[in-house]
């Protein structure tokens, strides 16, 4: 019973769940505890187990009937005993388990003879009670008809015959007659009839009324419980019926599919088979050809090596000479020098002595004769004292007098008429005296004409800049700023001023002006290319010619000067671009002003103006005070009120100097101070940022040479000596996108975007291509960039074990390579190449493992993939759809440039798991023992070795049987020795050319070096003192970096070149 007990309680459990529940929607709780009696297991556990596995919810010990989500197991339920069924039955007879209860009442049969004693069949008696009333009758009926109705829990309901009496019917009169019983019985009956129909029809009333009142609701109510379900279910058979009809289409397309592959391999391996017989012959005959050749090269490179010993005896004999002749020559060269610097030493003291000699000399006669005058003096004097020129004691008149007695008197003639002063002076006297007097009122004119023209003509800013820009900026090094850059300084200077109707200074403020402008600027040029507006204006702009360290190298100093009213209001682009590359700030302040607000504005202006430049470099600012005294007390009040400490701290400015201006400005001493202060300005300004420039192809290449290129190949060398497998795709990967990550911050970096460099105004000059454009570094013009470089960056690929399948290997590169972002049709040269890379590695991996084992047919795995090269023609690709052009507007066609500072661009650090990479290189290349690759290179070898001695005695063998009379040398001679021959001279030749043009070069590399002046001959050389200085100029250093720069590019790109060509021809 316990192997069919589980299928019945699946079927009762699937009963039970429909007959509780509506619809498919709604469901019903029911006790776990009744299912466990009902379903007849041991425990709650046993039923709750089992409901579970029908996909009924059990929660609070009540089970949620739901035919939806009711299901059948698909594995049946443990199969076991019920105990508690077996226990309960074992403790019942065996009547009461198989009737399923208790027994009936054993009712024993009483026998009785249905004839009398004559034989005659008795029939049915009716047996009535006496004395029975019709209450006790009715009474009777409806406890008969109660028992008749009501099942009796156990017991079978028993009917009994009624058996025929004994006695015969007419020995028995009924009380009453048969139809007055009739008459009872029929008015009883109608009684009941009426009561149960006038109940039902109080039922069937209440009824109607009640589905007149609902119908409609019970009907919409019927319609979404049973229809709803019934299409859900309808519709999920049909979708169920359509996906079995796809899965078998599927099923037959796929088995189709199959054979067709099957098909195509069996056919593909035919035609290998064919093909690789084909290729055997073809390599049989190319390996006896090869092997023909090498015999004879052998013989001739013998020949040759010979030849090229006594070559290179001779050659070493004739540099020996000419290596001799050269060092004899710079040691007479360094000789002479010395002696003429011991010669020019020992003239140059001469001269001191003599100079020394004349000047004593010279201060001796001075001596003498101011002792001479001195003695005169002292001699007038004393005779003075002994007899002293007193004054006389006459007045004038009266000495006219006495010296002019024979006066008359003139009144009369003179009168009405302008009579003259009396002198003593002679009339040439007066007229000299009014000339010198006219002569002193001219020259003082003049000379306040000079005065005021000086004090208001423009300060000579190139001669004043010129000692500065030696003094302080040196030149870069090497590999910085272009040289060109280092022959061109740029000066910017910005003059704040305050608002015109907040001070009284406008002659001051004027005088700045007219000290600072030069020359004339339209107002087109204004407007257009410097963007001046009503707060800023520009005073002059220009270029010119000063002298270098060297005379005869001059140098270009283009000089920008500028104007600002009042604090800056916006500090847009334009904004920034008119204080972009300030070299030094001009700061006016009127400290007498009786303004409340005159500091705070002071400090709002400076603040503006520091905050519309970008901060690096900060400039120097000068304070200029108008009329007022430059004390330490003022000099305090403007640093607090200012707060220049604060800025100096910010690093928005170097450093500061005070200058006063007095409101007398034909003083000179105005100009000379302002003179001083704009060498201060020009002395205390930091040099240019020394920027790296290249294009963005170049800056691409050079970094990605560098930092990629180079150390992965050199790995690779490293494990291809070592019979390694290539390195991990995963780590090439990151070491690759490391390198464009680096090369993404170096060109936007944070310190570029700080920079304040060019001076934007002669960036929009013509021919100043050397400057940057103003917008180089600004935070869209870099974010650009950045995400231009980012984007080459390559995807991750997926992890592959070393022992997959080639095939699959092969599927995840192309999965791979379409990843990569582009166009299919851009991509389809890349998807060629790396097919024709993947084939080429698996065919040189048959042919090996057909060298080493004698056995066609091997079949490489995921670790035989080239991922080197697969991923190098993925950066070529990338790298060829960078674009290396602007494409803003006006800068069409042109190449971008990228600016970087170089120490920026060295720092790269390495990756931690590119370092981990080369250090399990190091420590497989000595713990690996000798692997596939290395096995298969000796055998080929050793067979190479035997076909070649068996070549050399088939040829000996031949040259015994075929040999001929001695002839002439020449004959005898074989064709490859005469070559030989021709070959050395040939040699010979190219050898002496060659030493006759470094000749020629060396010649006119001297002559560069030493001038037009210095002759070179072949018994020595002159060299003057001006060569000398001209040698170690700046120039020539400068050419001379340049070139070791190049020589240190050619070297690293002949080891790339080198480990390029080394990792192709070890395949």
């Amino acid at each position: 019973m316990h192997r069919y007990f589980m299928q019945v309680r699946n079927m009762a459990l699937d009963v039970m769940n429909k007959a509780y529940t509506i619809s498919q929607t709604r469901g019903s709780r029911f006790p776990l505890a009744n299912i466990t009696n009902t379903l007849a297991f041991d425990d709650q556990s046993q039923a709750l187990e089992f409901c579970l596995s029908h996909n009924l919810t059990v929660e609070d010990e009540m089970v949620q009937f739901n035919r939806a989500a009711f299901q059948q197991p698909d594995i049946t339920h443990s199969v076991g005993r019920s105990h508690r069924i077996i226990e309960t039955k074992n403790a019942m007879p065996i009547g009461e388990v198989v009737n399923g209860g208790p027994l009936p009442p054993d009712v024993i049969h009483k026998t009785s003879s249905s004839f009398d004693e004559n034989g005659h069949y008795k029939g049915f008696t009716v047996v009535t009670m006496e004395g029975a009333t019709p209450e006790d009758k009715e009474l009777t009926a409806s406890e008969q008809a109660a028992s008749t109705i009501k099942p009796v829990d156990g017991t079978a309901v028993v009917v009994q015959s009624h058996v025929p009496s004994a006695f015969p019917q007419s020995a028995t009169k009924p009380p009453h007659s048969n139809m007055e019983v009739k008459e009872v019985a029929r008015s009883m009956f109608l009684e009941v009839i009426d009561e149960l129909v006038k109940d039902l029809s109080e039922n069937f009333l209440g009824w109607i009324h009640l589905i007149q009142v609902g119908s409609l609701e019970i009907l919409q109510d019927a319609i979404e419980r049973a229809v709803s379900p019934m299409i859900r279910e309808i519709a999920n058979e049909v979708i169920e019926q359509e996906q079995d009809r796809l899965r078998l289409a599927e099923m037959a397309e796929q088995k189709a599919r199959e054979e067709r592959k099957r098909q195509a391999m069996l056919e593909r391996r035919e035609r290998m088979e064919r093909t690789a017989k084909d290729i055997v012959e073809e390599t049989v005959n190319t390996v006896v050809d090869e092997e023909s050749r090498v015999i004879g090269t052998t013989e001739m490179r013998a020949v040759q090596k010979e030849l090229k010993k006594e070559c290179i005896e001779r050659c070493t004999s004739e540099v020996q000479h000419d290596l001799i002749d050269t060092t004899l020559l710079s040691e007479c060269q360094q000789v002479a020098a010395e002696v003429i610097q011991s010669e020019t030493q020992l003239r140059d003291q001469r001269l001191a002595e003599s100079e020394r000699a004349v000047l004593m000399g010279q201060t001796a006669r001075y001596l003498q004769r101011w002792y001479k005058a001195y003695t005169k003096r002292i001699h007038l004097k004393h005779t003075l004292l002994s007899f002293p020129a007193a004054p006389p004691n006459q007045t004038a008149t009266e000495q006219l007098k006495v010296l002019w007695a024979g006066r008359g008197d003139v009144s009369k003639v003179t009168e009405g008429h302008r009579q003259g002063d009396v002198t003593l002076d002679s009339p040439f006297g007066i007229v000299v005296g009014r000339e010198h007097i006219a002569r002193s009122i001219l020259r003082i004119h003049y000379l306040k004409n000079l005065r005021q023209q000086q004090a208001w003509s423009p300060l000579d800013l190139p001669s004043m800049l010129c000692s500065s820009f030696h003094s302080h900026h040196a030149p870069g090094p090497a590999g910085g700023v272009p040289s060109n850059r280092q022959q061109h300084h740029y000066w910017k200077l910005v003059v704040s001023l305050p608002s015109p109707g907040s001070h009284d200074k406008g002659v001051l403020c004027d005088w700045l002006k007219a000290k600072l402008q030069r020359g004339k600027i339209s107002q087109e040029i204004r407007k257009k290319h410097l963007g001046d507006n009503s707060q800023v204006e520009t005073l002059s702009l220009y270029s010119s010619k000063v002298a270098h360290t060297s005379p005869s190298q001059p140098c270009t100093l283009s000089i920008c000067t500028k104007v600002t009213l009042g604090s800056l209001e916006s500090t847009g682009r334009q904004t920034r671009h008119q204080m972009l590359g300030t070299s030094g700030i001009l700061f006016a302040l009127d400290p007498t002003s009786r303004n409340q607000n005159c500091w705070e504005g002071a400090k709002s202006r400076l603040e503006s103006l520091l905050q519309a430049k970008p901060a690096s470099p900060p400039p120097p600012l000068v304070i200029c005070l108008f009329d007022c005294p430059a004390t330490e007390h003022t000099q305090s009040v403007c640093k607090e009120r200012l707060g220049l400490r604060g800025l100096s701290q910010m690093g928005l400015v170097s450093s500061y100097h005070f200058l006063v201006v007095t409101s007398k400005v034909e003083d000179p001493v105005n100009s000379k101070e302002l003179g001083e202060s704009v060498e201060w300005l020009a002395s205390h300004c930091l040099p240019p940022p020394q920027l790296s420039e290249d294009s963005l192809k170049g800056y691409l290449d050079t970094g990605i040479t560098e930092f990629f290129n180079l150390p992965l190949y050199e790995d690779a060398r490293t494990r291809r000596d070592a019979c390694l497998p290539e390195q991990g795709c995963h780590r090439v990967i990151d070491l690759y996108n490391a390198v464009v990550r680096h090369l993404a911050n170096a060109a936007s970096s944070g310190t570029l975007t700080s920079l304040s460099w060019p001076p934007a105004e002669f960036t929009k000059t013509d021919g100043q291509t050397e400057l940057p454009h103003p917008d180089w570094n600004a935070k869209d013009t870099i974010q650009l960039l950045r995400n231009r470089i980012r984007s080459l960056t390559l995807p991750a690929l997926p992890l592959i074990h070393e022992d997959d399948e080639w095939q699959r290997a092969c599927d995840l590169c192309q999965e791979y390579l379409a990843s990569i972002p582009g166009s299919h049709k851009s991509k389809a040269p890349l998807f060629a190449r790396v097919q024709r890379i993947l084939e080429k590695c698996r065919r040189t991996f048959e042919d090996t493992c057909y060298l080493a084992f004698d056995a066609p047919g091997c079949e490489p795995v995921a670790g035989h993939v080239p991922w080197t090269r697969v991923i190098q023609e993925c950066i070529d690709y990338v790298m060829s759809t960078v674009h290396t052009h602007d494409q803003a507007e006006g800068n069409e066609g042109k190449q971008t440039t990228v600016y970087y500072i170089q120490h920026e661009f060295n720092s790269f650090p390495t990756p931690k798991a590119w370092k981990e990479a080369l250090q399990t290189t190091i420590h497989d290349s000595f713990l690996q023992p000798p692997r596939f690759v290395s096995g298969v290179a000796a055998t080929v070898q050793q067979k190479r070795a035997e076909f070649m001695d068996r070549q050399l005695e088939a040829k000996m063998a031949e040259m015994k049987e075929n040999r001929t009379p001695r002839g002439s040398v020449s004959a005898r001679e074989p064709p490859y020795v005469v070559d030989v021959k021709d070959t050395a001279q040939a040699v010979k030749t190219v050898l002496s050319s060659a030493k006759e043009e470094s000749k020629k070069f060396d010649d006119l590399l001297h002559q560069w070096l030493h001038g037009a002046k210095g002759t070179t001959s072949h018994g020595g050389m002159k060299e003057t003192d001006h060569s000398l200085q001209k040698a170690t100029s700046p120039r020539l250093e400068q050419s001379l970096q340049d070139l070791a720069l190049a020589m240190e590019s050619e070297r690293r790109a002949d080891r790339l070149t080198e480990l390029r060509l080394t990792s192709l021809l070890s395949l």
